[in-house]
């Protein structure tokens, strides 16, 4: 809202139960700004029996029944892991035409056969989306996406994001990756290995991202997060009912790893994937 003043927005937040101090201060601030929150309880145990590696939780599956649970015909989908640094209006304007959902290529997924992905079919990182809900509901997504992680369960490995490019196979519309900035593009490695973005959208991506997206499990709010715009978050935090907390993990040990160089921590954290794979 800081970056849309004179816009208003009709907030959802799917969540498993509601905290009704915590809702009550948001509320207040959104109002204040001219806007709406409405909150959608979503029963958690729907999805008890589905796969959650990694960092993941069985809230990661709730944006597929979406379409279900509002009445909106188009809407934006974004994670809470994610600021927004920038206008939004160019995300609003896309033009859907016959497809479902626009978003950004993930530019590390490396398991699209596996999913039985056509070749040469590209794999969206979902959380961002624009989702036209009445094309959704008429293609029947949600329930087959469900459909395809109860056959397929050892095949999830990024929850509802591979199930979702393995119905929709390539068919939806690619966003600039600036509306999408994935926290892999600050690797040491990245614009060399990175074949699925042009050098001009790397370059967008870090320099004018619009929408930044802490992706992995460490997140701006965590006292050994590396990300160079960390700063951001705490910048809007401030501005938040919850300007008075402080970041977590700020333990002896937490401390002892902020001094170890960030490509030492990225090598383990690869060899220990690399060994989970």
């Amino acid at each position: 809202m800081a970056n849309h003043p004179s816009y208003f927005f009709r907030f959802y937040l799917l969540c498993s139960s509601d905290d009704g101090d915590w809702t009550e201060k948001v509320n207040r601030k959104i109002l204040s700004q001219g806007s709406t929150i409405t909150v959608v309880l979503v029963d958690e145990s729907t999805f008890s029996d589905f796969p959650i590696l990694h960092h993941f939780s069985p809230a990661n599956y709730f944006r597929i029944l979406i379409p279900q649970l509002i009445s909106d015909p188009k809407y934006i989908y974004l994670d809470s892991d994610i600021i927004c640094y920038g206008s939004l209006l160019p995300l609003l304007d896309v033009n859907l035409s016959d497809q479902v959902l626009a978003a950004v290529e993930d530019p590390i997924f490396k398991w699209k056969k596996e999913l039985g992905m056509s070749v040469g079919a590209r794999y969206f990182n979902s959380g961002v989306m624009l989702v036209d809900s009445e094309a959704w509901k008429k293609q029947e997504i949600g329930s087959k996406a469900i459909a395809f992680i109860s056959q397929n369960p050892e095949k999830i490995r990024f929850v509802d994001q591979c199930a979702l490019n393995a119905v929709l196979d390539g068919n939806w519309q690619r966003l600039p990756p600036a509306l999408n900035q994935q926290s892999i593009v600050y690797r040491e490695d990245f614009d060399l290995n990175c074949t699925d973005w042009t050098a001009e959208e790397i370059h967008e991506a870090k320099n004018t991202p619009i929408l930044i997206h802490f992706t992995g499990p460490s997140k701006p709010w965590h006292y050994t997060n590396p990300h160079p715009l960390k700063s951001l978050y705490w910048k809007y935090q401030k501005d938040s009912p919850f300007a008075m907390s402080f970041p977590e993990g700020m333990t002896p040990l937490d401390h002892i790893k902020r001094l170890f160089p960030n490509s030492l921590k990225q090598n383990i954290k690869n060899w220990i994937f690399q060994r989970r794979d």
